[in-house]
């Protein structure tokens, strides 16, 4: 399913899902990452769409697939059920573990209930579902081996060779990156006067919208939606297609049936195209915006995205109370503020840029990186 789709729940299912402070939480945050990492490389991971993601998408990417995947796999290898490992006879019914409780040792290393339930909560809200029920015995497993592999690593001296000694190193800067940002982002103050303003200026963040689509997918799509049996059509093609359908919807056809007919998104062609409440941070801004100017029941002009040409149809729309929307509002605010010192720190760090390397070839000379923010 690509970026713009609704995804499942995998807690829903009785399956693994399919995808992807103080001292104690951050390291319940890296046990839960490389969790989250080990079961996307053992499964298969679900395609989304490919966005033109920002800096901090891209760091992002970049630290869970190169500094923590890496290692995961070094150390840990796939979470299996461990042969020998002694299993510790189940508490007795209607007695809940206290948090002190030592549920897993390996050799002098223990670790209680309350530490292990911290690493369930820092996982993603899809992996937590699974892991809090029939996925806990996996979880032990991992740790187990992970600590296991992770102290033979130690004995033999292999986090001494330099490549490794390199991914620890890259592990560690992702962790204290990711640390320094929250500490930013904590440290900046949002006011209600600030959260009210551009509640008031910007009516589109507090607007829940539902929409249905109908994707027909080109030749050159950037993005190949998955499952689809075809290669696309040539542009020209497509369009045609793709007016003759909003035609038809617009003469009275049912936008439903249509979907179900001709979409090619076929994560959300059954259900008639319909892709749920959007939020912009997981939909192509050309979707968002359509949607945001059309009224329930109104169907948009042909949009164009990574996935080849689509038109949207409102389904529903209402806005939030100031209320509702406050939290996330601050938390977007919070960020914004904290990207803006971290682009000042950037800038004042004197770091240069190989803009040839990195471009491919046609960008000039080394620049350095964008000037500081005005203030």
């Amino acid at each position: 399913m690509d970026g713009s789709r609704k995804t499942q729940d995998p807690a829903a299912t009785s399956a693994p899902p399919s995808r992807p402070s103080g001292l104690g939480q951050r390291n319940a945050r890296v046990h839960s990452r490389n969790i989250a990492a080990a079961h996307d490389l053992e499964l298969g991971a679900v395609k989304y769409r490919t966005l033109s993601r920002s800096e901090g998408a891209l760091k992002s990417s970049l630290s869970n697939l190169l500094s923590l995947l890496v290692l995961c796999i070094i150390f840990c290898g796939w979470p299996q059920p461990p042969c020998s490992a002694a299993q510790a006879p189940p508490p007795p019914k209607n007695q809940p573990p206290a948090e002190d409780r030592v549920v897993l040792s390996v050799g002098d290393q223990k670790m209680t209930a309350a530490e292990v339930e911290k690493i369930i909560q820092a996982l993603p809200p899809n992996y937590r579902a699974f892991y809090s029920g029939q996925g806990k015995r996996l979880l032990a497993a991992y740790i187990v081996r992970m600590k296991v592999l992770s102290a033979e690593a130690i004995k033999q001296k292999v986090d001494k060779q330099p490549e490794v000694a390199r991914e620890i190193e890259t592990a560690r800067e992702s962790i204290l990156a990711d640390a320094a940002q929250k500490h930013i982002e904590e440290g900046t103050p949002v006011s209600d006067q600030e959260l009210r303003e551009v509640y008031e200026k910007d009516k589109t963040l507090s607007q829940e919208i539902r929409v249905a689509h109908i994707l027909i997918q080109t030749q050159n799509a950037a993005v190949k939606p998955v499952g689809s049996p075809h290669p696309g059509l040539p542009d020209s093609e497509a369009r045609k297609k793709l007016e003759d359908i909003r035609k038809q919807i617009l003469a009275g056809a049912d936008f439903a049936q249509m979907a179900k007919q001709y979409s090619d998104d076929t994560a959300t062609a059954a259900s008639g195209g319909d892709m749920g409440f959007i939020r912009p941070d997981r939909i192509v801004p050309p979707i968002t915006n359509a949607a945001n100017s059309l009224e329930p029941g109104q169907v948009s002009e042909i949009i164009g995205t990574p996935s080849g040409l689509e038109i949207i149809k409102v389904e529903e729309k209402h806005a939030k109370t100031f209320e509702e929307v406050k939290p996330a509002l601050e938390s977007r605010i919070r960020q914004t503020k904290a990207n803006a010192i971290i682009q000042h720190l950037i800038a004042e760090s004197g770091a240069t840029i190989d803009q040839e390397f990195f471009a491919g070839g046609n960008a000039p000379e080394r620049t350095p990186p964008s000037s500081p923010p005005s203030h």
